[in-house]
């Protein structure tokens, strides 16, 4: 592996030399905002590292510093490349897709209604709440898809029961986003940026 661009990117946005080890996982988070190919490639270049620090191979880590210009960054040496990757490995992994967590209908709308879309005075516009979706992980992110996708399929279908479910739903949690003339744009919108 001879390409770290991932990781050079890493490291200028999200874990410049302005942002503190204190902070790596908000880091992590923000940087969850990249496409699943380039979040991928980052973790794939975190673990071609991790493999040559197993093997004690110290003299192809320090070759991957000299010849990514890393000697000014936070990973200027083995020693913080070792801490950089402890660190954000388990974070990355934390915030991975599940599939030993079933999807139980509703409870990413449930979750999502009361920390995200709290009932205020304020419009919240759909882009930003599909970014707030995307600092939940991808296990999140996929139950939340399967909500919107049984929301609108309650309403094409016209199915009185679920209709009723879903308003129950927005009566108690104070928000009418799902019987607004708005909730159409608002499925598509989260639909299309989290996809």
């Amino acid at each position: 592996m001879s390409n770290f661009e991932e990781l050079k990117y890493f490291l200028g946005p999200h874990f410049g030399p302005e942002i503190g080890w204190e902070l790596i996982e908000y880091a992590v988070i923000d940087h969850r905002q990249l496409s699943k190919k380039e979040r991928s490639k980052f973790k794939e270049e975190l673990l071609y590292m991790k493999k040559l620090l197993e093997q004690n191979q110290y003299d192809k880590i320090q070759q991957i510093i000299e010849k990514n210009d890393l000697e000014d960054t936070k990973l200027c040496n083995i020693e913080k490349i070792q801490r950089f990757i402890e660190e954000v490995l388990p974070i990355i992994e934390k915030y991975e897709y599940k599939k030993g967590i079933p999807y139980v209908p509703f409870k990413a709308l449930n979750y999502l209604f009361d920390t995200i879309i709290i009932p205020t005075k304020t419009f919240l516009s759909f882009d930003f709440i599909a970014i707030y979706i995307k600092k939940e992980g991808d296990t999140f992110i996929h139950h939340i898809l399967q909500d919107l996708q049984y929301v609108k399929k309650a309403f094409v279908e016209k199915d009185e029961a679920k209709i009723q479910k879903l308003r129950k739903l927005s009566k108690e949690k104070g928000v009418n986003i799902l019987e607004t003339q708005y909730r159409d744009e608002f499925i598509q919108v989260v639909t299309n940026e989290l996809s």
